[in-house]
């Protein structure tokens, strides 16, 4: 005979699980959002998460690092109306034969990639580092691993850098050297040839029962060797030059206060800044600013128009582009207010802002949410990386150049990590 359970026991067995659900989702959200007092046990709680996935697995990507070909652009690259382009790229984003992120080098007069580094993620694993707050577990999973302007060296190597260090590779991508710490977004050479990059500073010094859990992005200047000569935390310059407001006090605070994304450095004196100046991008702040290094000052701050934007550049002696991803943030979704982007040209004379480009970026339906590149040619070409859609186009007002597509298959891209053009490679600058 069977014997009938109380209704109050499956009713707290009820209430048990529901609690044990919610504790859990809690324990999984906290971890994946770079919370990490769960230690091991939120580390093996994502695995186990993720495990659907590996039984999911088929012949077609299954990555955060794709997105829908919106172009519908079949070839890898395309030339437009004759157009010759004898320059080349430096390509980051992932690649379906190598089931990874790479790094190719790729000539537009040849249309064929001449070199290609692929990080070797288990011997990146293996490197000594210090334990990091930042450093995710699935860092150097294959489908998760992400590198950002990678620089191309003399000897036919790159450099990486990410929140897993900063890191040389040989043209056979082995490791050459290694230095811990956190990095992420620019690699910009100023005029002494060292180089500008985003950086974590953790632990940070800020008062963090007023910013808690804070990601304290950081500007660092560094040599080719990787020496770190100069670290400055963003929150702390702000804080020190009268900018507290910008920190916490404009919105609901979120601790990615800051996101820092773009830094560029200034390499001739002008009549509105100085050699060894630094423009900064504080995406989450809408807000550019001019840095002094040398003296720790705020030369010029100005928030908007431009929204969520990326990529300063420094165009003549009075005038600064800014790639405007005109974007509204709520939490991680992220949504473009207007048909696309647009390039923004700031006038220091006057304070105008003119969008000569305008027509390019409509005709094109250039709209990345977020990342992106502009680079104004000597001939009066812009060279746009749409980076989420994983496109770069070299044109005018008048039309299309060039069309390069990272291709997965013909419906999937891989989004890039920001691409450098060359004229010259710089192992050629030294043959005479």
């Amino acid at each position: 005979m069977k014997k009938k359970v109380p209704v109050y026991i499956v009713l707290i067995c009820l209430v048990l699980s529901i609690i044990l659900c919610w504790v859990l989702l809690w324990a999984l959200w906290n971890q994946l959002n770079g919370g990490r007092k769960l230690g091991e046990f939120g580390v093996s709680l994502v695995n186990i998460a993720k495990t659907p996935n590996k039984w999911l697995e088929h012949a077609s990507v299954s990555t955060p690092l794709q997105e829908i070909n919106k172009s519908n652009q079949t070839q890898t690259f395309v030339s437009y109306s004759g157009c010759t382009d004898s320059g080349y790229i430096l390509v980051t984003g992932y690649d379906k034969d190598a089931q990874q992120t790479v790094v190719k080098l790729f000539s537009l007069r040849d249309n064929k990639v001449l070199l290609t580094w692929k990080p070797d993620l288990n011997e990146f694993k293996k490197l000594p580092r210090k334990p990091s707050g930042f450093l995710k577990p699935d860092a150097f999973d294959n489908t998760i691993f992400r590198t950002q302007h990678p620089w191309l060296t003399n000897d036919s190597g790159i450099i990486l850098k990410g929140e897993y260090g900063i890191i040389k590779l040989d043209k056979n991508s082995k490791v050459n050297w290694f230095v811990d710490g956190q990095f992420h977004h620019p690699t910009e050479q100023d005029a002494d040839g060292n180089f500008w990059m985003g950086a974590i500073v953790n632990p940070t010094k800020v008062d963090t029962t007023l910013y808690p859990e804070i990601r304290d992005d950081a500007i660092a200047n560094v040599s080719p060797e990787g020496k770190i000569l100069f670290l400055k935390s963003i929150t702390e310059l702000l804080i020190e030059n009268g900018y507290r407001y910008l920190v916490g006090s404009v919105s609901v605070y979120e601790p990615d206060a800051i996101h820092l994304n773009d830094i560029q450095p200034v390499l001739k004196t002008g009549p509105y800044w100085q050699r060894g100046d630094v423009f900064i991008s504080m995406r989450n702040k809408s807000t550019l600013l001019l840095y002094r290094p040398s003296t720790n000052k705020v030369i010029w701050l100005q928030t908007g128009p431009w929204m969520n934007q990326h990529d300063i550049s420094i165009i003549d002696s009075a005038r600064i582009g800014v790639l405007n991803n005109s974007v509204v943030r709520n939490g991680k979704t992220f949504k473009v207010t207007t048909a696309n982007n647009n390039w923004f040209i700031y006038n220091f004379k006057d304070h105008s802002i003119d969008t000569p480009y305008a027509a390019f970026f409509a005709h094109n339906q250039i709209a990345t949410k977020s990342e992106g590149r502009v680079s104004l040619m000597p001939n009066g070409d812009i060279l746009v990386e749409e980076t989420n859609y994983g496109r770069l186009m070299r044109g005018n007002n008048a039309g299309l150049c060039w069309s390069y597509v990272n291709l997965i298959d013909e419906k999937h891209v891989g989004i890039m990590g920001w691409t450098r053009y060359y004229t010259t490679l710089p192992w050629q600058k030294s043959v005479k």
